[in-house]
C-alpha cells in the first residue's frame, strides 16, 4: 500500500565533513600515482646521470624542475607552485650564463694558445730559413 508522504516524519542530522578513510583505488587515481612514481624515478635517474655528462648541471636543473612541477594533488599532475617554477627558471638562466662565461673563457685561452703557437712556428721557420741560407752561401 502507498502511504501519504505528508504524514511521515523524517529525521536529518548534520555532521561536519570527514576526510576519506579508504584509499582511492579507482582507475584514474592508480594511473596518477603510477605516473608520479615514474616521473620521480626518471628525474632521479637523470640527476644521477647529470654528474657524468657534459652540461650535467642543466640536466640536473631540468630534473629538479620536473620533480617539483609534478604534484599539485597527491603528488600527481603537472602544475605545482608557480614561484618554484620561476625559481627553477631563474636557476636555469643563471647556469646558462655561467656556462656561457666558461665557454668564452675557454675560447679566449684557445685563441691565446693558437697565437703563441703561430708566433713560435713563425720564429722557428725564420731561423730555419736563415740557417739554410747561410749554409747555401758557404757552398
Amino acid at each position: 500500500m502507498i502511504g501519504k508522504i505528508e504524514n511521515q516524519q523524517f529525521q536529518m542530522s548534520v555532521e561536519p565533513a570527514r576526510g576519506r578513510q579508504t584509499p582511492e583505488n579507482d582507475f584514474g587515481s592508480m594511473i596518477k600515482r603510477g605516473a608520479a612514481r615514474a616521473v620521480g624515478f626518471v628525474a632521479g635517474g637523470a640527476k644521477v646521470a647529470a654528474a657524468l655528462i657534459p652540461g650535467g648541471s642543466f640536466v640536473s636543473a631540468v630534473a629538479d624542475l620536473v620533480a617539483t612541477g609534478v604534484g599539485a594533488e597527491t603528488g600527481v599532475g603537472v602544475g605545482g607552485d608557480k614561484w618554484a617554477l620561476l625559481r627553477a627558471q631563474e636557476r636555469l638562466q643563471d647556469e646558462g650564463l655561467n656556462n656561457s662565461l666558461q665557454l668564452l673563457a675557454l675560447q679566449r685561452k684557445m685563441h691565446e694558445e693558437n697565437q703563441s703557437y703561430t708566433a713560435t712556428s713563425n720564429v722557428m721557420k725564420t731561423r730555419h730559413e736563415m740557417a739554410k741560407a747561410a749554409i747555401n752561401n758557404i757552398r
